[in-house]
């Protein structure tokens, strides 16, 4: 977080707070106090070893600076609450936030309240010092200086007793009376103590009989007060004895603060730094507690078993019948999964959005997690109705069952939550259990995924070039661009490993563009030293990519600022990117990418398709797009080869001759003369694989369009497709 986000935290708390009290200050030094307050706030909330006296000396500090309206302590910790935690980033691992705002809060309500206290009892001690000291200098003054301070002690917002030294109360006041309910003069003559509980009543006696015998001056504690109807309330007891001038007792001053109601906040703010305020349910920060807790209860052979949940549909109910209801629905989901789990040893919690997780702890077998699976989904399945309308949802489901011996809390969330995200995009209402065999590859993607930027940046990833030829006569029309990662622990890694890695950060973007630049820059590399002839540079777009509002942005700048020129650039992009297999657009991405395409045809680009399998997707985009190449989808050549009976070779034969016929250049993927054979019977024109040479740098492509310029010097322009 930055200065000035501090500095805005800090005017915005000035705002809430100013007005409410009168402080001699201008409001750029208002804020400037607060600033400093701020500083301390965001200090202790992110310090290593947590203090939260902090929020009690920055309550001291708000009363010592005369912020002491009746609105400033509650508007002061609503605000603290919610907006503080918004002010927190880089939180260290481990650290709950939301509790240490709580404690930091509620620490400061009871500093506040006690120095506003003190701060009290020190005005009514002067005053009644300046009286006895009145009355030595000048009797004729007594009657006045008693009057006032009667007017200040009646009149004083403190509840106070005066009780002689042996405890029995010779005067209150008004706040006093009105504090414990008593009427005006029904508490003389009674001792203090009578005001306690019986199993307080001793310790009350003993701190009193400290004043007395000089053993202390002052004492400060809390307690539960019997109030005169018999309720009770938890007050802070602030009593000072008063001594004459050869140091013995003559009065006892009591001050009595009432914080029942600042407990109450206090509850309610750890209440709600552990509870998801929507549903009721323990939030995530209580459920990893709790979690930690059974695991650390429970003997090591036991199985405890942890569900996280996604609710599948919500948002069609949540944006199509609005916010209301998809709260309201949430509440249904939090109180029906509490039902499901009523006879078990269990805890149900939000862990956000539609997300919640499910803890149960073991019983007398292990838990058949598929039926149970199954009844949660159907209790969820019960139609709920709002407004008429009745909705449900059913829920996606990641479990882990495994036995508590040396498992930690942050290993059994992560294997769920690793679980529950590896069977989202299956289907709906699906479970499944944890794989350590499985996670333990996904993590290796992910971990290769998030190592790509600093591949990026230290000249990990490559550019390598391949050439694509006329199948009828081997001529080159083409040289395809892809990335190449050399990776310092796992070796050369191919395109499509650095296309998945890079589809999984938002990296993918900055790699596409760099990938896109580079090509470029040695294209017109290759058109100065050879000359025009110089066939087209092929880059097959990421899905990301594709459907890139700024895609064509992107490419007219990579154009300007390379010289290259458009037709000497060819941009494929993925079927499944565009049209789902059914050959509707895929959603608002697909109709992106296809604007894409239709714009980087007018602009001069080549624009073409890859992983091109036939059906329907395919021949939709080829009638709706001016595509002017395919390249054949990898698995379709391996297929082909296998298919003995040749009815796929004649289908493939069928759809090539008819994209042909519409001016449609068709790249078969080739690596060996039977599938060049092959392709060139179907009606393929052009290959690309290892028969005619693998990807490499662009030295190894250079003799090879030296050889084309010298054969072909006006090489024609590839089909272009309107």
């Amino acid at each position: 977080m930055s200065r000035a986000d501090r500095e805005v935290f800090a005017r915005r708390w000035a705002d809430e707070i100013v007005g409410a009290s009168y402080v001699s200050m201008e409001t750029d030094e208002i804020v400037a106090h607060l600033l400093g307050l701020t500083h301390q706030l965001v200090e202790a909330a992110l310090a290593t070893e947590f203090d939260p006296s902090v929020g009690r000396r920055i309550g001291v500090d708000l009363v010592g600076a005369h912020f002491t309206g009746t609105e400033t302590l509650g508007a002061t910790v609503a605000f603290i609450v919610e907006r503080l935690p918004d002010l927190l980033d880089q939180i260290p691992q481990g650290i709950d936030i939301a509790g240490r705002v709580a404690q930091l809060t509620g620490n400061l309500a009871a500093g506040y309240a006690n120095a506003l206290r003190e701060r009290s009892l020190d005005e009514q001690d002067s005053i009644y010092r300046a009286g006895l000291r009145a009355r030595r200098q000048a009797e004729h003054a007594l009657t006045a200086s008693e009057a006032r301070f009667r007017g200040v002690f009646q009149s004083s917002p403190v509840a106070i007793a005066i009780s002689e030294p042996d405890g029995r109360i010779i005067q209150t006041n008004r706040s006093l009376d009105d504090t414990l309910g008593y009427s005006p003069g029904e508490l003389l003559g009674r001792e203090m103590t009578e005001l306690f509980s019986a199993e307080d009543r001793p310790v009350v006696e003993e701190r009193y009989r400290g004043l007395t015998t000089g053993r202390d001056t002052r004492f400060r504690v809390r307690f539960p007060l019997r109030l005169a109807d018999g309720e009770a309330a938890m007050i802070y007891l602030d009593a000072t004895v008063l001594l004459d001038d050869e140091q013995v007792p003559q009065c006892i001053v009591t001050m009595i603060d009432d914080i029942t109601d600042l407990r109450l906040i206090e509850q309610r703010l750890n209440h709600q730094a552990l509870h998801d305020v929507q549903t009721g349910l323990p939030n995530r920060q209580y459920f990893v507690t709790h979690l930690e807790k059974v695991l650390g209860q429970l003997d090591p052979s036991a199985v405890v078993t942890l569900m996280h949940l996604d609710l599948d549909g919500f948002s069609a109910i949540n944006d199509g019948l609005g916010h209301d209801a998809g709260e309201r629905l949430l509440d249904v989901v939090a109180r029906r999964l509490e039902w499901v789990v009523a006879d078990q040893q269990a805890m149900v919690a939000r862990l956000g959005a539609d997300e919640y997780a499910i803890l149960i702890e073991p019983g007398d077998s292990v838990l058949d997690v598929g039926a149970f699976a199954e009844i949660i989904n159907t209790e969820l399945a019960e139609p709920f109705y709002i407004d008429g309308i009745g909705v449900a949802v059913t829920a996606t489901i990641g479990i882990v069952q495994r036995r508590v011996a040396a498992t930690l809390p942050e290993e059994l969330m992560g294997a769920a939550s690793a679980t529950l995200r590896r069977i989202r995009g299956r289907g709906k209402r699906q479970w499944t259990l944890f794989d350590p065999e499985v996670d333990a590859a996904n993590r290796a993607k992910l971990k290769l995924a998030a190592a790509m930027p600093g591949a990026l940046e230290t000249g990990e990833l490559q550019v390598t070039f391949q050439p694509v030829v006329m199948l009828n006569g081997g001529r080159l029309v083409g040289v395809e661009a892809a990335l190449s990662w050399q990776h310092p622990q796992l070796g050369r890694l191919s395109n499509e490993q650095c296309v998945q890695a890079a589809e999984r950060t938002g990296v993918v973007h900055e790699v596409g563009q760099w990938l896109l630049r580079t090509t470029a820059v040695q294209a017109v590399s290759w058109r100065d030293r050879i000359g025009a002839g110089v066939p087209p540079v092929m880059i097959n777009l990421t899905p990301s990519q594709t459907q890139d509002p700024d895609l064509v942005a992107r490419v007219r700048a990579v154009l300007q600022e390379t010289g290259l020129a458009p037709g000497e650039l060819e941009l494929r992009a993925p079927l499944a990117a565009i049209r789902t297999a059914t050959g509707e657009l895929t959603d608002e991405g697909g109709a992106q990418a296809a604007d894409n395409l239709r714009v980087l045809t007018e602009l001069g680009v080549r624009a073409g398709l890859y992983d091109f399998g036939g059906g329907i997707r395919g021949l939709r985009c080829v009638a709706d797009l001016p595509v002017c190449v395919l390249r054949i989808a990898q698995p379709l050549s391996h297929q082909l080869a296998e298919d003995s009976s040749r009815i796929m070779a004649q289908a493939a034969q069928a759809l090539v001759h008819i994209l042909r016929g519409t001016g449609v250049d068709v790249v078969a993927p080739v690596d060996s003369a039977e599938q060049a054979a092959d392709w060139a019977r179907i009606g393929a024109n052009w290959a690309i694989g290892a028969l005619f040479g693998p990807p490499g740098p662009a030295q190894r492509i250079e003799p090879l369009l030296e050889r084309a310029a010298i054969a072909d010097p006006a090489q024609p322009t590839p089909n272009v497709r309107n």
